[in-house]
């Protein structure tokens, strides 16, 4: 809810209050005194241009159209959405929540709301009740197969599956890289133009960069300092797909665990 709809209700349950007592109510809300006053002082004047209040001496009141604003504010933006949410509420079970908080918090400071709300309310203590069930049974659920997914995972790394895990894109890294290598030759592929520019032509081949071991640290050079060039690394029984920063590599269990 908005803040001039947060100053409609407080309006609309003290008819009559006056400025500071209206200033009192809404100045907890903010970190200062003065951004508070500020932010009631536009509020007033947006509500008054739009005939949702009216002042009589120091006193402000809420009109029939900002009452009205108020039920179809409340009614669309919480009650209707509440009641579409409980028509399908093991999907929408975190909306459900955090909109029943909302509601509950508000209608507890306001006796009008809570008198709409229970007029348009299309769900009932019952249906929270039975929400809860549900979410214990798909707990119950959920932990046997967190279970089951504990047992496949081990027995797929028995099996030597494909395995993934990310690296920072450094030196470090690439120091991996170069024990992994050995003596066998880098190969890369990128489809960065300017990078490639940046490249001795005898690296190129065709659509792939073929780095040899002699030159394999004045590559790593170059790629140091570009680390956000997004390339493809294949060292023996590893894919690495550099990008960002950072290197995602993908190979089998036990060679990526040993990497």
């Amino acid at each position: 809810m908005t803040f001039n709809n947060s100053v409609l209700l407080i309006l609309k349950q003290n008819q009559g209050i006056e400025f500071n007592e209206l200033f009192l109510r809404i100045s907890p809300r903010y970190k200062n005194s003065l951004s508070a006053k500020a932010a009631l002082l536009r509020s007033l004047k947006n509500l008054d241009s739009e005939g949702l209040i009216k002042r009589k001496d120091s006193r402000i009141f809420i009109t029939d159209k900002g009452s009205l604003s108020i039920h179809i504010d409340m009614k669309e933006k919480l009650v209707l959405k509440l009641n579409d949410a409980f028509k399908r509420p093991t999907y929408n079970i975190e909306e459900i929540v955090q909109l029943l908080i909302v509601l509950s918090e508000r209608a507890s400071e306001s006796n009008d709301l809570l008198i709409s709300a229970k007029e348009n309310a299309e769900f009932t203590i019952k249906d929270i009740s039975n929400l809860q069930d549900d979410i214990t049974r798909y707990q119950e659920k959920l932990e046997k197969m967190r279970a089951l997914l504990g047992v496949q995972e081990e027995r797929f790394r028995e099996l030597n599956f494909i395995d993934s895990k990310s690296f920072n894109f450094n030196e470090e890294f690439l120091q991996k890289c170069k024990k992994l290598l050995g003596n066998e030759k880098l190969i890369v592929e990128t489809i960065d133009s300017d990078f490639k520019e940046k490249i001795p032509a005898l690296f190129l081949k065709e659509n792939k960069i073929i780095v040899e071991k002699e030159f394999e640290d004045k590559f790593f050079s170059i790629v140091l300092e570009n680390p956000l060039i997004k390339m493809t690394f294949y060292l023996p029984g590893i894919k690495c797909i550099i990008s960002k920063g950072s290197a995602f590599c993908f190979a089998d269990y036990k060679t990526l665990k040993e990497f």
